[in-house]
């Protein structure tokens, strides 16, 4: 993706403010990037600190042997924990302020440091880095990510300069999607989950993803014949939906499923128009529509309490098929 157009057709907020501190110079110390599932905070963190590094006052609109090395992770002078990806652990916390202490590797001499999704950083992990943000070093400047602003401490949000990131027209961004060869169902559904077009072409191309998808139709298109769905839940379902995340994507799509049925019903727009048939076998099959996605979403819940997912998918089409 090109991240100046980005900015600058869908985030013109951000990238006003960006423009600015690169025209002056001038930089916050802490910046917190804030966003919706699916925003490419962490591109855009890298793509920031290019425009930083590159030291020309403005927008890299061409790379250079310098910003290729951000991307490439040989940068010496720039770290990025994901918290996201994997674990960050005091020692990373650490071992990044004892690397900033010191004098810079590049000529540069500009330090940045990238925390991607902090509100997953542990407690001791916190109060190891607010010690870091109250008294950087000289030139050192940190960026942190986050999808769910509510979760992050309020000290840390009172030491940052917040930029909101806005989500995208989520038909605006389907029809990219399809304008990027993705298949347009399987856009409908990963725009409720993600808010950039390569992301969701990334997730399209999953076989994991395909497969949950195609048994969630199966599951549905199985409701017609309880019998039929019963044999596929027992015999094929929970043999392919083995993991907890797998429940849980297969519920979150479900989930969507029922909550666009139930726009259906009600006359209003909905996005899953590629699904129509499915959410029809819901609306024939279901009663109470906004019950059922209550129940599902408690079944969801369960799985934060590592309950065997196998019979969690049974009792739930019980309760809501009454099989």
């Amino acid at each position: 993706m090109n991240y100046y157009n980005y900015l600058k057709e869908k985030q013109p907020i951000p990238y006003k403010i960006f423009l600015h501190s690169l025209e002056k110079d001038e930089f916050f110390h802490t910046y917190m990037f804030s966003g919706p599932s699916g925003t490419p905070l962490l591109e855009v963190a890298k793509y920031f600190t290019k425009c930083i590094i590159n030291g020309q006052k403005t927008y890299v609109i061409e790379e250079n042997e310098l910003t290729k090395r951000v991307d490439n992770g040989n940068y010496n002078d720039l770290v990025i924990l994901d918290a996201k990806e994997g674990q960050v652990k005091i020692d990373d916390i650490r071992n990044l302020e004892e690397k900033f202490n010191q004098t810079a590797f590049e000529e540069k001499g500009i330090k940045i440091y990238i925390i991607n999704a902090i509100e997953n950083l542990a407690n001791n992990c916190i109060n190891a880095l607010l010690k870091f943000l109250e008294e950087p070093p000289k030139d050192t400047y940190a960026i942190l990510l986050t999808e769910n602003e509510f979760r992050v401490l309020p000290t840390i949000l009172s030491r940052s300069q917040i930029i909101h990131f806005s989500p995208l027209n989520q038909e605006e961004l389907i029809e990219e999607c399809v304008n990027n060869g993705i298949d347009k169902k399987h856009s409908e559904i990963l725009s409720f989950f993600y808010n950039d077009v390569n992301v969701i072409k990334e997730k399209s191309e999953d076989e994991k993803f395909l497969n949950i998808i195609n048994n969630v139709e199966t599951y549905l298109d199985n409701v017609k014949n309880k019998n039929m769905l019963r044999f596929f839940v027992e015999n094929k379902l929970i043999n392919s939906v083995k993991s907890i995340e797998d429940c849980r994507m297969f519920l979150d799509i479900l989930i969507i499923f029922f909550k666009e049925t139930l726009r259906l019903s009600l006359n209003e727009d909905i996005i899953l128009k590629e699904s129509l048939e499915d959410m029809n076998i819901i609306l024939d099959n279901v009663i109470e529509l906004d019950d059922s996605i209550l129940k599902i979403m408690a079944y969801r819940n369960e799985l934060n309490f590592n309950l065997i997912s196998n019979l969690l998918l049974i009792n739930l089409t019980q309760e809501i098929f009454g099989e």
